[in-house]
């Protein structure tokens, strides 16, 4: 080998390695590494600054992939167009500064995202993905150590370097299942994948977020039912499948006040969801006000006082969002964007299944998989339309992964025997 080549072969590896180390450090930001330098995010100069230059390089990539970005958002808008219905309700929105920062913010997010799926093979960045929650799940978990058992006693719920426990319990669930779906799919390595299931769940349970507990629980369950098929299922299949949960449906349906005391007092928890009902009937009303376009993107708690404030009091507890995501999708953008958000997700999902159960994916399955995590996390958390966040990102490249398989593309990814 000449040396010329040898030369571009190490500005190749080179450059590979700058990429990896580049994505790694962004998933650690979207994860919440940022906030071990800076503390609160959303109030620090610091962070703001790091995310702009962020986004500087997104729009430097987007302008030199144009024509692949305009391609790939064509061909899968959904994500797209919430990001630009945000920007667009700096026109109507009840606080105008919130939603500038906010909406720009969420819009580099998203595209941050399109750049993601157009330029990385799928398992490749999910690898990296992994590791970068792996780093921030040591970290959280070595912080715990000094005071362990306290941490894991019943009535404390520990947050680690992140603001609030439900935020290390959405970070866990997300690790645990990572963690599992590429280990089992041999697309991590053994040992740290089961150091990391063990670290996650530890913090899982050390942060009492039951929502992410469920979320990992049915993902899992999906994904491990459907390696152990390990074959193509036929209709006749499917329509006993179909008939089986309809009998069931049909059972819970006729049980279900019975059911649902039994199952939250197992859990240790009220039927009030822990005051979410409260606050949801409130926020429920809320929507009814503005129910088309909503206040504009992160418009609402601060810029309807008097509504936010009669709607804490009555749920007898603080926070600023609703504690469900296509909640916080009506209150942004109001029905429009929850149509555009479900449409976009149902799509997502029925390829998935239609590549996962039909044609042996497996990179639908462990695609589909995360998605479930994602979907059933913003049943009791605001994990949906997050500016800088892992969980949005993860759902706007899992969709677009998606759309990319069903164009052909990653046939040759199947489920091992």
């Amino acid at each position: 080998m000449s040396i010329v080549n040898v030369i571009r072969a190490n500005r190749g590896t080179s450059a590979h390695l700058l990429g990896n180390a580049m994505l790694l450090g962004i998933f650690m930001l979207l994860g919440g590494g940022l906030i071990l330098i800076t503390g609160e995010v959303e109030s620090s100069k610091l962070a703001r600054m790091v995310w702009a230059g962020v986004y500087c390089v997104t729009l430097l990539c987007a302008y030199q992939t144009s024509r692949a970005l305009l391609y790939t958002i064509q061909r899968n808008a959904s994500c797209m167009l919430l990001a630009v219905l945000c920007l667009l309700s700096i026109i109507w929105t009840s606080h105008r500064p919130s939603t500038v920062s906010a909406s720009i913010a969420f819009s580099g997010s998203t595209l941050v995202a399109y750049l993601m799926a157009i330029k990385i093979e799928p398992l490749r960045l999910l690898r990296i993905a992994a590791v970068g929650v792996f780093i921030l799940v040591v970290i959280n978990f070595l912080l715990m150590l000094p005071n362990f058992g306290n941490n894991l006693g019943s009535g404390i719920r520990y947050s680690g370097f992140l603001p609030h426990p439900n935020m290390l319990g959405r970070l866990a669930g997300l690790g645990v299942v990572l963690f599992i779906v590429l280990t089992f799919s041999g697309e991590f390595p053994l040992l740290l994948g089961s150091v990391g299931v063990v670290m996650s769940g530890l913090l899982a349970v050390s942060s009492d977020s039951m929502t992410s507990l469920v979320a990992a629980l049915f993902s899992l369950v999906f994904f491990l039912l459907r390696r152990m098929i390990g074959r193509p299922i036929g209709t006749g299949h499917i329509a006993v499948s179909v008939w089986f949960v309809i009998c069931l449906s049909g059972l819970v349906w006729v049980n279900w006040s019975m059911l649902i005391e039994y199952a939250f007092g197992l859990m240790g928890r009220s039927t009030s969801l822990t005051g979410r009902a409260g606050l949801w009937s409130g926020v429920w009303d809320a929507i009814l006000n503005k129910p088309f376009l909503g206040y504009g993107y992160a418009g609402f708690w601060s810029g309807e006082r008097l509504i936010t404030k009669q709607l804490l009091d009555a749920a007898g507890w603080s926070t600023s969002s609703a504690h469900n995501g296509l909640f916080d999708i009506a209150l942004h953008l109001g029905f429009v964007g929850v149509a555009v958000f479900a449409v976009g997700i149902w799509r997502s999902l029925m390829t998935g299944l239609k590549f996962a159960f039909r044609r042996d994916s497996v990179l639908a399955v462990i695609l589909l998989s995360l998605l479930c995590y994602l979907i059933i996390l913003g049943v009791t958390e605001s994990a949906y339309m997050m500016r800088n966040s892992i969980y949005w990102v993860l759902i706007v490249v899992c969709s677009v992964y998606l759309r990319r398989l069903r164009d052909g593309e990653f046939l040759n990814a199947t489920i091992d025997d």
